[in-house]
């Protein structure tokens, strides 16, 4: 009995007990979107309305999280036609090599609205010092299924119709507390609206889980049903030979 349940448990741990390697999923939105709208997260936004030059920290609303400076250095100024989503407010914008910040906390989502892109803007993204991977934005977005003419201009100030606006999402199975933000060149990095996400746990099994709990089940009572027969079967033959 303690042998069949052993192995109806290791049948319903197995799917979560498998070891994976780590994997990043990287999307763009459609264009003119400047926000993150996936589904099964919880999104913190931290717009760099009310950052100071530099941009030494980052606070995402609604959460705890905040993140660090360690690298680099990031300006900060007023909406115009290269950035700053809604055509109002502030944005970042990076020049002459990476900026990196230490989240307080590890994630497994971020995203960014990055602007005015070019060949020279990347995101990193390390689990401490593991680099997890690192995405060149204008490749990524002129590889995607849906790009498209309506990336190029600015969505919310016009003009500048020569460049790409887009809104990145970075899902991730490993979590990760660093993001690298890299200019590598001539030009600037523009971006607002960085985000940062953790995925929302369900409290119901996944449809694979209830399989696999059904047939540990299932073993079981098969096992428990042999069992009383067996138990049975001598004081049948007993009563046989009276």
């Amino acid at each position: 009995m303690f042998r069949v349940t052993m192995i109806a448990l290791a049948m319903m741990g197995g799917p979560v007990a498998m070891p994976a390697a780590a994997a990043v999923i990287v999307s763009v939105n459609q264009a003119g979107s400047a926000a993150a709208n996936l589904s099964g997260y919880n999104f913190y936004v931290d717009n760099l309305d009310s950052s100071t030059n530099g941009l030494p920290t980052l606070a995402f609303s609604g959460s705890s999280i905040t993140g660090t400076r360690t690298d680099g250095f990031t300006n900060i100024g007023g909406a115009n036609v290269y950035g700053g989503t809604g055509g109002t407010g502030l944005f970042a914008t990076i020049q002459g090599g990476p900026s990196t910040y230490q989240l307080s906390q590890s994630v497994n989502y971020f995203g960014l609205w990055g602007s005015a892109l070019d060949g020279n803007n990347s995101v990193e993204l390390y689990d401490n010092d593991t680099l997890l991977g690192s995405y060149a934005l204008q490749s990524v977005l002129q590889s995607s299924a849906d790009f498209n003419s309506g990336y190029y201009g600015n969505p919310f100030a016009g003009g500048n119709a020569g460049e790409l606006y887009a809104f990145f999402n970075f899902q991730s199975d490993t979590a990760f507390n660093r993001i690298q933000l890299v200019q590598d060149g001539g030009g600037g990095f523009e971006f607002d609206n960085l985000t940062v996400g953790s995925a929302v746990v369900s409290t119901a099994p996944e449809p694979a889980t209830w399989a696999m709990m059904l047939l540990g089940f299932g073993a079981i009572g098969m096992t428990l049903r042999k069992r009383r027969l067996q138990s049975t079967m001598p004081r049948r033959r007993a009563a046989d030979h009276r």
